[in-house]
């Protein structure tokens, strides 16, 4: 399997951001054991024939730090965040949050720069979370160039990869996306092809990835054949 996986929060609250955090530990198990290497980006994406997970984190969760981390110490591991900087030190409740959206506590700096040290690479996810699609160029240089800028000044390390907010994109904002990172991930709920456009990079949503049975077998056919059937639900559904 060639995948990437996202998370948001790691806790026991049930909502759609979230992913407990013994879950979390049971999965990086299982992967060890099934010998599916955990990369960074630059490790899965280098070769297209070679298996591997990458894990992402979306937003900046202050659970990152208090939860993900020492899970990820503990099985040296690499992963990757994708920061929403104008909410650090804040919460997620950006401008464009819908109102029924689950409510968590942000990370601040000094936990973003001990991740950074610990080898989790901080990626741009925009400074205030907008819908891209209804951005003008200016606007889509200013969001990511801000967002750029501080991860940059902070951690001395400009982010070569984006998510984009929500997952919502079109052409243009694919071109742009294209023309300013090595790769950008999507929420389109599938494993990497052999071939893929940079700019539209699938992954699979951790909440759906909770069921005991497919956490011990990721790797297996039945699981393989679970991801396509959730990925074509999603799909129909319009949730992309």
């Amino acid at each position: 399997m060639k995948a990437i996986i996202t998370f948001h929060s790691l806790d026991q609250s049930g909502s759609v951001l979230s992913y407990p955090p013994k879950l979390f530990a049971n999965l990086l198990d299982s992967l060890t054991r099934s010998e599916v290497p955990i990369l960074s980006l630059d490790e899965l994406l280098l070769d297209e024939t070679k298996a591997g997970i990458t894990f992402t984190f979306d937003d900046g969760m202050k659970t990152v730090f208090t939860e993900a981390l020492p899970i990820l110490q503990d099985f040296n591991v690499p992963a990757h965040l994708y920061l929403t900087t104008g909410a650090v030190g804040k919460d997620n409740r950006w401008p464009t949050q819908p109102a029924s959206a689950p409510g968590f506590e942000m990370l601040a700096w000094d936990e973003i720069e001990k991740l950074h040290a610990a080898n989790i690479y901080i990626d741009s996810h925009t400074n205030s979370h907008p819908d891209m699609r209804t951005l003008s160029q200016d606007e889509l240089e200013d969001e990511c160039g801000i967002a750029d800028k501080l991860i940059e000044e902070r951690l001395g390390r400009q982010p070569q990869y984006f998510a984009y907010p929500y997952g919502y994109k079109n052409s243009h904002v694919c071109d742009f996306s294209r023309n300013r990172y090595k790769a950008t991930v999507t929420t389109d709920f599938r494993v990497l092809c052999s071939t893929e456009d940079c700019a539209t990079l699938p992954r699979l949503d951790a909440y759906y990835l909770q069921p005991k049975w497919l956490i011990k077998n990721l790797n297996s056919p039945l699981s393989k054949s679970y991801i396509a059937l959730r990925g074509w639900i999603r799909t129909v559904r319009g949730k992309q």
